[in-house]
């Protein structure tokens, strides 16, 4: 067969918004097989050739297999509250894998913390899928304030996590608090797929923190969404708790309740669905740094056992979690992570642009 041609390709930085893929280390072969081993990683992937080359660069299936490979790009953005962003991406090898439930982590430059956003839409034939980006952070500051329609980013990693379990429940009720109504809404998509009767509630501090809500009355039909407000600027008046309660009450019992947003949420969602025992479905935000299971930060405990939350996660059984964990676990470091967040945006960030600017 004669020894394999290895092609490893590592992503090079050189300014913002500026990347490119250089190969750095070759071997010859006579076989005919293309193998492409991706590490989970488009920044660095191992392209293995079984064929003769005699020059000429690389053939036409390996131009599509490095196509395929490229950096991931933004094609859309829109801004669609004072902090809350859709962001397209161009990423075929996360876009023709991902399910509802999954997430990607992104890192808009060389030096920027790594931030998971939940997969809000997903277009396989496009190449592209979307992310719902709340800028809170000094992660999703500089995804929003440094990238644009048609630049590129410097990584993103995914699809991670574990598929929502999508079934036949019966009457499901996904209750999305803030930005956990993107994260809700492909599950939405898949559930009414296989014939389950879908209501969506819609909750959030003020009207601008309310997300998605002509996506989910086009999709479900505007008498089976409802949206509260805490400061009755929008729609009823109150959280998810009352929320939650008072659909039960009003129209039916779910078989099945699905949350999305803040773990003091769903620490009250799920208090009403042990109570009436109900079926909880989460999602747990807990802090993540690795997002592939080896540095333990996203550990969650549920029922008696600890689990990896951006491996078995991030959607888990809701009724079993050690929410106050989660909330402790959280805001352990929030000082700090509100500290820094105002250092990046007063310091860094201008000096940022500016440069951005020069190139």
């Amino acid at each position: 067969m004669g020894t394999p041609r290895l092609f490893t390709a590592e992503r090079t930085w050189s300014g913002l918004g500026q990347a490119n893929t250089n190969p750095v280390s070759e071997k010859e072969t006579k076989s005919s097989n293309l193998i492409v081993d991706n590490f989970n990683h488009p920044g660095c992937f191992l392209v293995s050739f079984n064929k003769n080359f005699r020059g000429g660069g690389l053939n036409p299936m390996a131009k599509s297999v490095v196509e395929l490979l490229t950096n991931p790009k933004v094609v859309g953005k829109k801004q669609v509250s004072p902090r809350g962003y859709f962001l397209e991406i161009y990423l075929p090898l996360v876009a023709q894998k991902a399910k509802a439930g999954q997430f990607v982590t992104f890192q808009a430059t060389e030096i920027s913390p790594r931030q998971p956003l939940q997969i809000v839409d997903i277009n396989p034939e496009k190449g592209t899928f979307s992310v719902l980006v709340e800028a809170y952070n000094r992660a999703t500051v500089e995804l929003v304030e440094l990238l644009e329609e048609g630049e590129e980013i410097f990584n993103i990693e995914g699809p991670n996590g574990t598929p929502f379990p999508v079934g036949k429940y019966g009457t499901v009720l996904l209750v999305g608090q803030g930005w956990g109504a993107g994260a809700n809404y492909p599950i939405a998509k898949e559930l009414l797929s296989v014939q389950n009767e879908v209501y969506a509630i819609l909750a959030g501090g003020s009207r601008e923190n309310i997300y998605c809500e002509e996506e989910y009355k086009t999709l479900l039909g505007e008498e089976k969404v409802f949206v509260y407000t805490e400061d009755d600027d929008y729609g009823k008046e109150g959280g998810v708790a009352q929320a939650v309660e008072e659909f039960i009450r009003d129209v039916k019992r779910p078989d099945l309740v699905v949350f999305a947003g803040s773990p003091v949420g769903g620490e009250e969602v799920a208090q009403i669905t042990r109570d009436k025992g109900v079926k909880n479905f989460s999602l747990v935000a807990s802090t993540m740094l690795c997002t592939s299971g080896l540095c333990l930060t996203c550990r969650v405990k549920v029922g008696d056992k600890m689990v990896l939350n951006c491996i078995e996660g991030p959607y888990l059984d809701g009724n079993s979690v050690d929410w106050k964990m989660v909330t402790f676990r959280n805001g352990y470091y929030w000082d700090l992570e509100k500290e820094g967040a105002e250092y990046f945006a007063n310091k860094i960030l201008p000096k940022l642009k500016r440069k951005k600017q020069k190139t």
